[in-house]
């Protein structure tokens, strides 16, 4: 069984943690943090953990800018791609238990512009399994040529809603952040205010999230850092493209934010005043097509749904909420949740390596270094 961490005050980004023991853990976080950074070639990473309502380790390495060498910090803003949608989601089930939406109704209850809006329902479409597509050629004409901040998500309908669903709804899971624009419309038009504005004021200022902003060309001022879509042997990383517009996506993929916030917007996910337990019980439970199956993806709304082991020698297994965000050729995020121990690890970094993907596992051993599982099942 793992025993209890103890963390110390390193500079100002390590914090101790009520229930937590006194061992110290940031220095291993830290060299793990540099050897990640050393294995995927990363120009920066930004590594946060929450335990128990309270960020237990924060801290960046690296460059924001290498050209400058400009340092990255914990405020350090990233492009976070489709961590917007377990932030839709969260707002998603919000209104539900506000009595402002129903998840079973027909999309077209709440947005009629589209033709098939009334063969799919709200939990369906936040399930991806709606049929509609992911990859239309209006996306890149949108975030490369067309370059503009869109301020509705009605207004960024046209990179899809000229195309038929690609399955019959409910019949396969099919990823799409297209969907989710349509679903911030949804949550727009059952708030009865916009939908970025209902983020901010349910979600983002309720846990903490100061850094968080609707990617358009007045965000990220001071804090964003430069993207690098390429790496070469000579420790040279080639800027991406700066016009680039991510604001058409809203929930699909439309944020920068900073690992701390994430960690904070974990707590939204087992906490039992904002949330009812019939809201957590929809967040952790993968959605079913009609057949009675469950979608491939083990996807709930805005999340997808794990179990994982703290101890190889225990059978316990905890339920954990974990979500990706890649933004092309710019950056990476991940963020994971094991709701029942109160825990939370995110990561951002302003690149994408190869096999991206790997960094996640990573993410787990490091959050299971911090956990008691015998308080996890208190």
């Amino acid at each position: 069984m793992k025993t209890a961490v103890r963390l110390l005050f390193v500079c100002t980004v390590i914090y101790s943690v009520s229930g937590i023991s006194s061992e110290p853990q940031h220095d291993s976080t830290l060299d793990k943090m540099e050897a990640l950074r050393d294995e995927f070639t990363l120009p920066s990473l930004s590594v946060a953990i929450s335990l128990n309502n309270e960020i237990a380790f924060a801290q960046a390495i690296g460059f924001s800018d290498v050209n400058t060498s400009r340092p990255a910090t914990i405020k350090t803003q990233y492009s976070v791609g489709s961590l917007a949608k377990p932030m839709t989601g969260l707002a998603l089930v919000k209104l539900a238990d506000l009595k402002k939406i129903d998840l079973t109704s027909p999309v077209s209850d709440y947005v009629d512009a589209l033709e098939y809006a009334d063969s799919f329902s709200v939990l369906e479409l936040a399930a991806h399994i709606s049929g509609i597509p992911h990859n239309t050629p209006e996306r890149a004409i949108a975030e490369f040529e067309e370059v503009k901040d869109h301020e509705r998500p009605k207004d960024a309908f046209y990179v899809f809603d000229s195309h038929p669903l690609l399955t019959s709804p409910g019949s396969e899971y099919l990823y799409s952040s297209n969907g989710y624009i349509l679903l911030s419309a949804v949550i727009e038009n059952a708030a009865q205010q916009r939908y970025v504005d209902f983020l901010n004021k349910s979600l983002w200022q309720t846990f903490d999230m100061n850094s968080t902003e609707h990617d358009t060309s007045f965000a990220g001022k001071d804090n964003e850092a430069t993207y690098y879509q390429d790496y070469q042997d000579s420790q040279h990383y080639t800027e991406s493209v700066k016009k680039r517009d991510r604001s058409f996506l809203f929930g699909g993929g439309g944020f920068i934010s900073t690992p701390t916030d994430l960690v904070n917007m974990a707590r939204a996910t087992f906490d039992e005043e904002y949330l009812s337990k019939e809201a957590q019980r929809l967040l952790s439970t993968p959605v079913k097509l009609r057949s009675g199956k469950v979608n491939d993806d083990n996807y709930s709304l805005g999340w997808r749904v794990g179990k994982l082991q703290l101890d190889e020698s225990d059978e316990n297994l905890f339920t954990v909420l974990h979500h990706g965000g890649v933004t092309d050729k710019a950056s990476t995020a991940y963020l994971l949740v094991i709701p029942q121990c109160k825990a939370a690890i995110a990561f951002a970094t302003n690149y994408v390596p190869d096999q991206f993907w790997k960094m996640r596992g990573r993410m787990a051993k490091i959050l299971i270094g911090y956990l008691n599982e015998s308080k996890c099942l208190e």
